[in-house]
């Protein structure tokens, strides 16, 4: 769900030792913007209306009822998550390119962290002053648990149920972070990734003797992440046969997670989406982003995608326990087509204050003060030798 810029290789790789050549930079790709602007929409509207589970205590009725037409495809905009983890393979890679590991931790912990804080608060303040009267929210503790992201592993309640896909991106910034201590490269890169998608078909074994794989390996979210890394290797450095072979095995494994965890949900919680229409869907982001990687989208050049990626990650924070909560006090006196013409409004115009009027102030507050006190450190250092 983050975002960075984006640029296009212009000149034709060749090879050095132990590494491959990348490409000169270029402009940045919109195409990417899009993506990641409809993977929102569509987690957004999956909340709205295409959860029956979770929807009907704010609706009052099932929204299948509501939106009959609608209905059967948004109940597959949560698959939308599958397209933001692909993407974030693709462009958090791009992002710790050349980069040290203290550069690459600042520049998460600026883009992730105000954002967060500001909407955990939204989150706290909902719970208590628009409760829906069936759910019980979190506790003070869990609730401030959830400050530091890390309320899966703690096991506190979500603030947000979205939140549980945050924990994914970080334990991948985590494990690549080893990658990057040892410096980027194409074989590092590709060698790391085969590892990693061993990994996480390991710990599916039912006699696995280590659970930490499961944390840092997980199964489904892993092979998408490579997925988008092999990718992203294709953009800078030209596709090869390995490369190919990299791709392919990301969608084997994720095809058998996919399916069985939609197998599940159809099972366990009554979801009737069928796992095969699931799996041709996110075949087709790979195909997106394939076409990325493979130039096929620069025409693509429309520079308000990158205006409205900018709110991608505040209106992703925002727009699920504030948007029922609307939702809960509109539908009756509005009824619910324009209670939902009028929720997704104020959840994108709140994620775009948040991000002018939060994100934006506060990541160049901390930048300032991280830059002063790392002059500070470089002068005490000087000083001391």
């Amino acid at each position: 769900m983050s975002q960075t810029d984006v640029q296009v290789p212009t000149s034709p790789a060749g090879a050095v030792p132990a590494t491959r050549q990348a490409r000169a930079p270029g402009p940045r790709l919109h195409a990417l913007d899009a993506l990641r602007v409809a993977a929102a929409l569509a987690v957004l509207a999956f909340h709205f209306t295409g959860v029956d589970a979770a929807t009907k205590a704010n609706w009052g009725v099932n929204p299948e009822e509501l939106f009959p037409w609608l209905f059967p495809v948004t109940s597959y905009g949560s698959y939308g998550v599958q397209l933001f983890f692909l993407i974030s393979g693709f462009v958090i890679c791009l992002s710790a390119w050349d980069r040290t590991p203290g550069q690459f931790v600042r520049a998460r912990f600026l883009r992730l962290f105000p954002a967060y804080w500001f909407s955990a608060a939204v989150a706290f303040v909902v719970w208590r002053a628009l409760p829906d009267g069936s759910r019980t929210g979190p506790s003070i503790s869990e609730s401030l648990t959830n400050l530091t992201m890390l309320q899966v592993p703690l096991s506190a309640q979500h603030l947000v149920g979205a939140y549980w896909t945050l924990w994914a991106e970080l334990t991948f910034y985590l494990i690549f972070l080893l990658v990057i201590w040892k410096g980027l490269d194409y074989r590092r890169v590709s060698v790391f990734c085969w590892l990693w998608l061993l990994a996480s078909v390991l710990i599916q074994q039912k006699d696995n003797q280590v659970p930490i794989l499961g944390i840092f390996a997980q199964p489904l979210n892993t092979a998408l992440f490579v997925g988008g890394i092999a990718m992203y290797l294709m953009y800078r450095f030209g596709p090869d046969l390995k490369l190919w072979g990299l791709l392919a095995a990301s969608w084997l494994v994720m095809q058998s997670d996919l399916v069985e965890h939609a197998d599940g949900l159809r099972h366990d919680r009554g979801m009737d989406r069928h796992p095969y229409v699931a799996l041709a869907l996110v075949t087709v982001f790979y195909l997106l982003v394939l076409a990325v990687a493979l130039h096929k989208l620069d025409r693509i050049r429309w520079t308000g995608f990158a205006t409205l990626g900018a709110l991608v990650y505040p209106l992703y924070l925002l727009h699920e326990e504030l948007g029922w909560a609307l939702i809960r006090n509109l539908y009756g006196p509005l009824g619910a087509w324009p209670t939902l013409l009028v929720a997704t409004a104020v959840i994108v115009l709140a994620a775009w204050l948040l991000h002018r009027l939060v994100e934006k102030p506060s990541q160049r507050w901390l930048r300032a003060r991280l830059d002063e006190e790392s002059r500070r450190a470089t002068q005490r250092e000087r000083t001391a030798a």
